[in-house]
């Protein structure tokens, strides 16, 4: 559940992990402030990318939220923990 202490950084790490492996890459080759568009995420991976989250967190948010081409990894989550903490 988001909304307790750390929740940007293991959301942050999460969303990273997820996107080294759906591209190839180490992680520590993504750079969190890259826009979304960089990874040339596909409709598929949003919906994919979106149930995990679900599942990891406990949050239901839209594949589209992974589709926004130009927020990046650190924007994304600070949106996340804020729309929970409100």
């Amino acid at each position: 559940m988001i909304g307790e202490a750390g929740d940007a950084a293991r959301i942050s790490r999460w969303m990273v992990v997820y996107l080294a492996v759906l591209v190839g890459q180490d992680s520590d080759a993504i750079d969190i402030d890259t826009p979304f568009r960089q990874f040339d995420l596909d409709s598929v991976d949003a919906v994919e990318m979106a149930a995990e989250f679900e599942r990891a967190f406990g949050v239901d948010i839209g594949p589209e939220f992974f589709l926004r081409g130009e927020v990046t990894v650190r924007e994304m989550v600070e949106a996340l923990v804020a729309q929970r903490v409100a």
